[in-house]
């Protein structure tokens, strides 16, 4: 989040009550937080009137900022009425700024973060804004951003479980002989001693060799060549964040801040506020990536059976043959810990409280995850309403806005949240980029828009144009022929904590500078040359206008069935159906992965994969099983004969592999991918494609500031019936014929007018399958919508 426009506190009593109330929710099980205790926002018909003057709940949320250093009744209600006078917005939401340090200090206006004064000017909004019937219907948790510092309240309340810091001190040294470490600093937390042999690199934990005084070390070297190192925490890296890692320090910040709006505003919740949003919280700020807990290895143990200490010096260093196991293990246990006790324990306090959460981590766009969220999907797991930031200029958030929908499709969530129009740079605040911005998003599959509409846009038009398509978009089923699995393993395996040497100064529209740790975490650290799940992503959804899914490995394992050539998520209310898998380049897969893959294979179902094949597993001691599975799925065995046909491809003498089985399984590897070959490849996987635009690819997409739209859809099948939206972000007019799959009888809504008309529709039958062909005319910078009468 960037810039944008009474009760007392409770009993002791109705604190007790509210935390058996989260008790009791957390017991009933993660994988039921927040669904039976919540609903979704609305919108799981299809009926044209409701389209045409969509309901205000759909039409975007205004966003005001409270300057808690000026704020006075006259410019809250100020705010109130300006929103409602645009008719623009369906509902609004405060952010709180300034007004308290971290430290807890507050200005001298008599306002501060969650006082009795804060709350009363609160309600005043809301009063005002009822009065008009503009409900405040979003609850921001935190001063300004990121959350987790409950704006200087949490560290000034509880200072020892502040996020911090692994770090380690090391010597390197040759035996028989003594190294002696110092930690450099007097408040570290110690986590223990690991040897490492230079030469076999077997690393050994040496807690039992180790003789401590105070902030020293002393450790006993065998012979050979070694490096020791001491791993230990930093509490004063964190700027006073909540540990995240942790369920106390989570439950701690639930106490100071959450819990505080709900003993001011509680006769709101669940009846006017419908969701809390959260801003920005990540692993990397001011400590490079390093985010870590006191009480990991025996969270770790007790999960897993076994001390992951002898592992820590993966997390900076090659330790051989375990590397990518240890690092799928530390950090894959990091991201868990993260899910369950930050977002999941406040996801589950929000459905004992009657809302939704939704809210957005940061930097969603770096490449590799790992240093700042951990797992873009997975950090979703219990979150009702999935969210995504949409910041500073149009394009900027596109490689990873696919990545947040499919979180939602994968886990059953019916709304996906965007933050939208925040800082916009100018030059991106006209019309035709508020449009680009809006239309472009839902194409993604995002379905609820929070942020002021800038340049004189909030206008009446806009937010009906925003209210239609959130109308239809929101719930349903998402139809998309292509799953790509998320490549989480091989982005574990690949990050490490080790630094960069040097970051060169920032570049126009780019990130350089600053602190070199920071940002080298920002973009994911030193990226494996394979890793092209990102640009494999846009390539389909923009370049070749086909769109897919994001398949995380754990529900790829645990919630997917197989049924012949399809693979389908056996979900309840978005059971996605997909013909063909494709593995993006990567290095490491889950074994458990693996096999469902050969199962998919064996059934008749088709596996493509591009730049490289994985041969290392994310477990340990288990590369030559994934050697084999991979071996038999693609015929290229990493000890045999290559059973693999190589296909050429003529246009540029490009080859690729194939390998179908007897089943009607058919696999292929792309070494080197490009449109002309994919599209080449996936019409003999999928020859009739539930959505084929009669359009030659655009390659290569433009990225970040160059971008400059595109044409885009997405198919959901709600309330019965088939919904189509197609989006033309491109200057450009479009006027090409779109083929689907089956018989359709369509008419046509648009989205900017709330108008409708019968489509003109031509079926046929194609591969012995029936399609229905229309004619898509869209001028610069306009979708539309084809429904199934």
């Amino acid at each position: 989040m960037k810039e944008h426009a009474s009760q007392t506190g409770s009993s002791n009593e109705r604190k007790r009550l509210a935390l058996l109330v989260l008790f009791v929710a957390l017991l009933l099980g993660w994988a039921s937080v927040g669904v039976a205790q919540t609903s979704p926002p609305g919108g799981t018909t299809v009926d044209f009137a409701l389209f045409k003057d969509p309901p205000p709940e759909f039409r975007g949320h205004a966003w005001f900022t409270f300057n808690l250093g000026s704020l006075t009744d006259a410019s809250v209600t100020s705010m109130v009425e300006r929103a409602v006078q645009t008719d623009s917005y369906g509902g609004f939401m405060i952010t709180p700024s300034a007004g308290m340090g971290r430290d807890g200090t507050t200005t001298n206006t008599g306002v501060s973060y969650l006082n009795e004064e804060f709350f009363r000017l609160y309600r005043l909004a809301i009063e005002d804004g009822l009065k008009h019937k503009f409900p405040m219907d979003v609850l921001y948790d935190e001063l300004q951003f990121p959350t987790g510092m409950a704006g200087g309240l949490f560290y000034a309340k509880y200072p020892n479980d502040a996020a911090k810091s692994l770090e380690k001190v090391e010597q390197d040294a040759t035996g028989p002989s003594k190294a002696e470490l110092t930690m450099p600093i007097t408040n570290g937390i110690y986590i223990g001693t690991v040897m490492m042999n230079l030469d076999s690199l077997e690393c050994i934990e040496v807690g039992d060799r180790t003789t401590r005084e105070n902030t020293s070390f002393q450790c006993q070297i065998p012979e050979g060549n070694w490096k020791v190192m001491v791993f230990y925490l930093d509490p004063a890296r964190r700027r006073g964040f909540c540990d995240y890692l942790d369920a106390k320090a989570v439950d701690e910040l639930v106490e100071v801040m959450y819990q505080k709006y709900y003993d001011h505003l509680k006769e709101y919740f669940g009846s006017m506020i419908k969701m809390t949003f959260y801003d920005e919280p990540s692993m990397h700020n001011s400590v490079n990536g390093r985010l870590w807990t006191p009480g990991f290895n025996q969270a770790f143990e007790k999960k897993f059976g076994f001390s992951p200490m002898k592992y820590y010096p993966a997390l900076w260093y090659d330790i051989g043959t375990d590397t990518a196991a240890a690092r799928n293990a530390l950090f894959g246990f990091r991201t868990e810990l993260y899910s369950e006790n930050f977002i999941g324990r406040i996801a589950a306090w929000c459905a004992a409280h009657g809302v939704n959460m939704s809210g957005h981590v940061d930097q969603e766009e770096a490449r590799n995850p790992v240093p700042t969220q951990g797992d873009l999907m997975k950090v979703f797991k219990h979150q009702q309403i999935p969210g995504i930031d949409d910041i500073w200029f149009t394009g900027r958030a596109n490689v990873s806005y696919k990545i947040v929908s499919s979180a939602a499709f994968n886990y059953d969530r019916p709304v996906v949240m965007t933050e939208t129009y925040a800082a916009y740079r100018q030059g991106y605040t006209n019309a035709k980029w508020v449009y680009r911005t809006a239309m472009d998003q839902h194409a993604m599959g995002t379905s609820l828009q929070i942020g002021n509409r800038p340049g004189g846009t909030a206008t009446p038009e806009m937010g009906r144009y925003v209210g239609r398509m959130e109308y239809l978009l929101r719930h349903g089923r998402h139809v998309a022929d292509i799953a790509v699995l998320y490549p989480i393993a091989a982005l574990q395996a690949d990050y490490n904590f080790a630094q960069p040497v040097k970051v060169e100064p920032a570049t126009p529209g780019g990130r350089g500078g600053g602190q070199p740790g920071f940002y080298y975490a920002l973009e994911g650290g030193i990226l494996a040359p394979e890793n092209d799940y990102m640009d494999l992503g846009e390539m389909l959804f923009r370049g070749m206008r086909v769109d897919y899914t994001y398949l995380h490995p754990e529900i790829l394992e645990s919630k997917c069935i197989i049924d012949g050539s399809k693979l389908i998520i056996d979900n309840k209310e978005n059971r996605e159906e997909f013909r063909a898998l494709i593995m993006p380049g990567s290095d490491t897969i889950s074994v458990a992965t693996a096999k469902k893959i050969l199962e998919f294979y064996r059934a008749g179902g088709t596996v493509i994969a591009t730049r490289k094949l994985p041969t290392k597993s994310a477990e340990f001691k288990q590369d030559k099983q994934v050697q084999q599975i991979i071996g038999e799925i693609f015929g290229i065995p990493a000890y045999g004969p290559m059973t693999a046909a190589i296909r050429a491809f003529t246009d540029d003498f490009k080859t690729f592999f194939a390998h179908p089985n007897q089943a009607g399984g058919k696999a292929y590897f792309l070494p080197q991918p490009e449109p002309k070959m994919v599209d080449a490849v996936l019409k003999e996987a999928v020859p009739v494609r539930d959505v084929d635009i009669q359009m030659a690819p655009m390659w290569p997409v433009e990225m970040n500031t160059a971008y400059d739209g595109a044409l885009t859809y997405i198919h959901k099948v709600k309330d019965g019936r088939d919904i189509y939206f197609f989006a033309n972000s491109t200057d450009a007019p479009v006027d090409t014929k779109v083929v689907l799959r089956g018989n359709k009888n369509l008419a046509i809504w648009n989205p900017h007018t709330g108008e409708r008309e019968k489509a003109e529709i031509a079926v046929s039958e194609s591969a012995g399958q029936p399609v229905t062909t229309v004619r898509l005319i869209l001028q610069p910078v306009t979708s539309v919508f084809y429904v199934q009468e």
